[in-house]
């Protein structure tokens, strides 16, 4: 606020400075137009003089000051209230309970009745038999078998290894050197060139032209080569022999007897029995059965609820305002006016027609 006021300010005051600049030169411009001064006999001289004065003018500077005051404020305020409320439920148990129910099963009853059985009796006889078995006997028996037995030999062979060796290698490459060329120096001096451009009186214009220059130089590279050599290896080769050896053998003889042997066969006969049978006989019971019931129950339980009450309080609150505040100031500002002089010479010509400024 405080440079928006002194912005003003000094508009304010350029714009006073201009206006009496300007009354001053159209006042010069009007005096210098006046009849009286264009005389044919020319005994009134005629010129004027622009002269600036500084006058003091009193202005009225307007400020604002920030101004903090103490206020009160109405809030509402928002409080939150707990109570609790005694709820009653109902709900559902599950009960097992016990159902008579009738069914029909079926048992297992025994029962007993005469019926002919077959009964199988033993009977033992003498029976001769002729069987056969076998007997071992052992002989000696000369049996060839073969046998790989190893035969070792040497054998000269020739292998291929790979050697490198450094062989030198003759290239060219090139030296990249740069000349100095003279350009023309200014007159009065010697020779641009004579003593390497630059030690004379002028300043010459040095250029540098790029030489390439090939020159040779040995290098070395690996280069692989197959060399063959000898070396002897044992060979071994396998050859079958035939052998002979004693092998013990086992052979079996049959042999044939007859012996009485005693022989029991079984005899099927019929007898009257008493056979107890197990029957499928059909019978009514009761039968307890679960089954699930639900039961009503009824519970009481707390349940906690929150209300919010509005209430209004007051507070207090700085507030900052901003209050004009008017002071009066002394300025001084440049006048600018018109003045009529003395000629110079007795005989003055005639004056020229002045503009005039606005």
């Amino acid at each position: 606020m405080k440079m928006w006021v002194g912005a003003l300010t000094v508009l304010s005051l350029l714009m006073v400075a201009d206006e009496a600049s300007a009354r001053g030169r159209k006042r010069c411009a009007s005096a210098c137009y006046t009849p009286t001064c264009y005389t044919p006999s020319g005994d009134t001289g005629c010129g004027y003089t622009y002269v600036t004065t500084y006058q003091e003018v009193t202005r009225t500077v307007c400020e604002y000051k920030a101004v903090t005051t103490t206020q009160n404020v109405t809030e509402t305020v928002v409080t939150p209230v707990q109570r609790t409320v005694p709820q009653t439920e109902t709900y559902y148990e599950t009960v097992m309970v016990n159902v008579p129910v009738q069914q029909t099963v079926y048992r297992c009853v025994p029962e007993t009745r005469n019926v002919q059985v077959a009964v199988c009796k033993p009977v033992t006889r003498n029976v001769q038999q002729t069987y056969s078995y076998c007997v071992p006997v052992s002989r000696v028996v000369q049996q060839s078998y073969q046998v790989a037995v190893p035969h070792t030999r040497a054998v000269s062979q020739t292998c291929y290894q790979t050697v490198y060796e450094q062989v030198p290698v003759v290239q060219t490459a090139y030296q990249t050197s740069y000349v100095p060329t003279c350009g023309p120096v200014s007159q009065g001096c010697g020779s641009p060139c004579g003593d390497g451009c630059g030690s004379g009186c002028g300043s010459p214009a040095v250029s540098y032209t790029a030489v390439c220059t090939p020159y040779t130089y040995t290098a070395y590279q690996c280069v692989a080569k197959t060399v063959p050599y000898t070396q002897t290896v044992n060979v071994t080769e396998y050859k079958y022999e035939t052998r002979t050896q004693n092998v013990t053998v086992v052979e079996n003889q049959v042999k044939t007897e007859t012996r009485a042997v005693p022989v029991t066969t079984y005899e099927t006969s019929y007898v009257n029995q008493a056979v107890t049978y197990n029957v499928m006989r059909p019978v009514t019971q009761t039968v307890n059965v679960q089954q699930c019931k639900y039961v009503p129950k009824t519970r009481t339980y707390n349940v906690t609820y929150t209300e919010y009450k509005t209430s209004q309080q007051t507070r207090q609150v700085p507030v900052t305002t901003y209050q004009p505040t008017y002071r009066t100031v002394v300025e001084r500002v440049p006048v600018t006016t018109c003045v009529p002089v003395a000629p110079v010479a007795p005989a003055a010509p005639a004056c020229a027609p002045a503009p005039c400024y606005y």
